[in-house]
């Protein structure tokens, strides 16, 4: 394999641009780098060595130059205006330096495709879309092609002139530009795996290529085909050839359909294999079900009686609970008043409770009371008696006095004369004095009941309610 390398410079556009060339002959293939890669991207990525059959066999030549994604694309810190003016100046490179060198390498030849990966189909959709007339055909693999994915938040309207999305999504108005790509062999390609995120803005630029009638083709490949070169380098080796034979892409596309009825009958096939055991199952559990369907109506006669009997006994049942609702209801209105005359009866019975402790207490004092005068009547008592003893002393020392009385006057007669004097009428004894009630002797201060007083003793109230009283 043959390699040549070029320099190439563009006024306007900051350094120089390398180049290198892998073949000799054949259909001239310009390739766009990887994100921020030089020239050699594809063969450090195996591209090469994957196309080396077609670029030994002259069906191909491949001319990869270097990016100015690191002044563009990635330069995030850098200034607007200076990233877009780096990315134009770029393209103007290609589509006049770059496409002479390959005009002069390849003469005589049909015009060259373009093609990247990653980055490199970004650019290389951006080629096709901006100047269709200077190439034959376009291979994208595993593209982002919405800037505002690349850009971010920077996404502006000097952007949008470079993303894919948004410049299909104005090709209505511009009917020349849907003619020339609808000339184009435009093959898009992506994996459904781990870092094929882009696959999404794949769909979104095949619905507006769609929607302005250009006509591309567009293949998802599985979940296990992710965002790396050996899944590109297979990519490539299955596409390219489609795009270098005059109707390549059609008979690819319809292997795939033959290939896809070939399998959908083979699918079938065994459908219908499978269909025909399913259709004797089917007709053994028909006659089953036949059979549990005689059984079933028998069983539900019955059970249909048993519900007419469940619903009577439901409405009876519903009877009883509406008339134990209403007891239930008349009960609790009873309660309620049973409740509240409980209430007024236990106010009652705590002031009766109250009033029998007052009482009580009364009482307590009146016993009092009644002890001090039967103390009182007991020494009263003794001194009745004792008066009575002292009366009877004195009527016997009265008479003892009579008779010494009597006696003196006995003595007193014998010395008198003996003549006797004359009879006097015997003066008239004196009426006995009405006996005097003994004096009542002042009672011992030991034996006086002791003076009421009107403070209240320690003796205790009980509270109403209280079953007895404090001492």
């Amino acid at each position: 394999m043959e390699i040549k390398d070029f320099t190439l410079h563009h006024d306007g556009v900051d350094g120089d641009f390398d180049v290198t060339l892998y073949g000799t002959a054949g259909r001239p293939i310009i390739v766009f780098p990887e994100g921020d890669s030089s020239c050699a991207s594809w063969e450090e990525g195996g591209m090469v060595d994957a196309l080396a059959s077609l670029i030994d066999a002259g069906r191909v030549r491949l001319f990869c130059v270097d990016s100015a994604d690191g002044s563009s694309w990635y330069a995030g810190c850098a200034p607007v205006d200076y990233r877009l003016a780096s990315l134009g100046g770029y393209f103007d490179l290609v589509e006049n330096e770059l496409r002479r060198l390959v005009r002069d390498e390849a003469p005589n030849t049909e015009a060259p495709i373009v093609a990247g990966a990653g980055i490199g189909a970004l650019n290389a959709t951006i080629a096709m879309l901006r100047r269709p007339d200077l190439y034959g055909g376009l291979l994208a693999l595993s593209g982002t092609y919405d800037a505002a994915w690349v850009v971010g938040d920077a996404m502006s309207d000097g952007w949008r002139a470079f993303s894919p999305v948004d410049v299909v999504r104005g090709l209505g108005d511009n009917p020349l530009l849907v003619e020339a790509l609808s000339e184009k062999l435009l093959t898009f390609v992506c994996g459904t795996g781990a870092g094929e995120e882009g696959g999404e803005t794949q769909r979104t630029l095949q619905g507006e290529l769609a929607s302005a009638g250009v006509d591309a083709t567009f293949e998802y490949w599985g979940t296990d085909v992710d965002h790396s070169w050996g899944w590109w380098q297979e990519e490539a080796r299955q596409l390219l050839p489609c795009l270098l034979d005059e109707g390549g892409l059609q008979r690819r596309h319809a292997a795939s359909v033959v290939g896809d009825a070939r399998a959908a009958a083979k699918a079938a096939g065994v459908d219908l294999a499978g269909a025909g055991e399913r259709l004797e199952q089917a007709r053994h559990h028909l006659d089953e079900t036949r059979g549990a369907l005689t059984a079933a109506e028998e069983r539900s006669k019955v059970e249909r009686q048993s519900v007419l009997g469940r619903k009577k006994e439901a409405e009876r049942l519903a009877t009883v609970a509406r008339d134990a609702w209403a007891e239930k209801d008349r009960l609790a209105a009873l309660l309620e008043d049973a409740i509240r005359k409980g209430n007024e009866a236990q106010a009652e019975a705590d002031r009766a409770a109250a009033e029998l402790s007052s009482a009580e207490w009364i009482a307590g004092e009146a016993e009092a009371a009644v002890a001090g005068a039967k103390s009182g009547l007991a020494a009263a008592s003794g001194e009745a008696e004792r008066a009575k003893e002292a009366v009877k002393a004195a009527r016997a020392r009265e008479a003892e006095a009579k008779a010494k009385l009597q006696a003196v006057l006995d003595e007193a007669g014998a010395a008198k004369p003996a003549t006797v004097p004359a009879e006097k009428k015997p003066a008239a004894k004196p009426a006995a004095a009405p006996a005097k009630k003994p004096a009542t002797r002042k009672r011992p201060a030991a034996e006086k009941k002791p003076a009421t007083s009107t403070r209240r003793s320690s003796r205790t109230r009980k509270a109403p309610g209280s079953e007895g009283k404090a001492n």
